[in-house]
């Protein structure tokens, strides 16, 4: 059996002893100890925990007042709506309280963050860039970007989108989104962002824009209910691929999120869906 070198053995004991030294030297304190929650990127919010038993919950639903047929506000004051029949149907399954609030679009998202209001369901795109903000549901409906116009508009999509001339959309939605997409890839027209697609599509028939960027959730629905307006204006091509809502709330609010896609999965696989999707003209 071969013997180790002396130079080898002096250097694994000085070693040791080095290494006991700076183990020793830089071990935490009990001050530097993380806790848990610390280490968590989100703290505790107002629907993260379940609620103390026999307490009430309130749940403000935060929604664009003109989005029809997923949210809009009736002429006596009431909010109406598929997300708002879906919204009341998960508060009459746990029991809880709803406020229908509605919200400027432009700034939905930051009254959610402030704890104005404490979900959003109103067909709201789930979009990477707002997941960095709020969090959302799973999935619960899909569809389409479209460019629309006038149906005496004689003008390709591309020849529309270089028309150096206004195309509207809704203010903040992913329509405006797409907006800026089309201009930064080189197209050249002007923005004209409107507070909802309503609005948009009325510049577009008044004259005010050359087309606009809308969606099929709203669109379809909408011209189904409005047959002069259908007469009038024509799809000319669809933008991107298919897109999903989600209901949004706020990445602490975990209680809150798992109980909504719980009910949300219950209600989906049940025949109450499809009534609701045929009662808003949705399939």
């Amino acid at each position: 059996m071969s013997k180790t070198p002396l130079y080898l053995i002096a250097c694994l004991i000085v070693g040791s002893v080095l290494g006991g030294l700076i183990g020793w030297y830089v071990k935490p304190s009990p001050q530097q100890t993380v806790s848990a929650e610390t280490q968590c990127l989100y703290g505790k919010g107002k629907f993260s925990d379940p609620p103390e038993p026999g307490e009430e919950v309130v749940i403000v639903h935060g929604f664009d007042a003109n989005y029809p047929p997923f949210t809009f506000v009736a002429p006596n004051g009431t909010a109406m709506g598929f997300d708002v029949d879906v919204i009341d149907w998960i508060a009459r399954k746990y029991g809880w309280k709803v406020i229908h609030k509605p919200w400027d679009w432009s700034t939905i998202v930051t009254a959610l963050e402030s704890g104005e209001i404490d979900i959003i369901a109103s067909g709201m795109s789930i979009t990477a860039e707002r997941s960095r903000k709020i969090w959302f549901s799973i999935p619960y409906y899909s569809y389409v970007h479209q460019l629309v116009t006038r149906v005496d508009v004689e003008m390709s999509a591309k020849e529309i989108l270089n028309s150096g001339e206004y195309i509207a959309f809704q203010t903040g939605s992913t329509a405006d989104k797409w907006a800026n997409k089309l201009l930064e890839a080189g197209y050249n027209f002007k923005k004209l962002g409107l507070d909802s697609y309503v609005a948009a599509l009325e510049a577009v028939l008044n004259g005010r824009a050359i087309a606009c960027i809308t969606d099929s959730a709203f669109l379809e629905p909408y011209l189904k209910k409005n047959s002069e307006v259908a007469k009038k204006l024509k799809v000319v091509t669809t933008l991107g691929a298919p897109e999903t809502y989600g209901i949004a709330t706020r990445p602490e609010d975990k209680w809150l999120r798992d109980k909504i896609n719980e009910a949300l999965s219950e209600l989906m696989s049940s025949p109450e869906w499809d009534k609701l999707l045929e009662k808003w003209g949705l399939k």
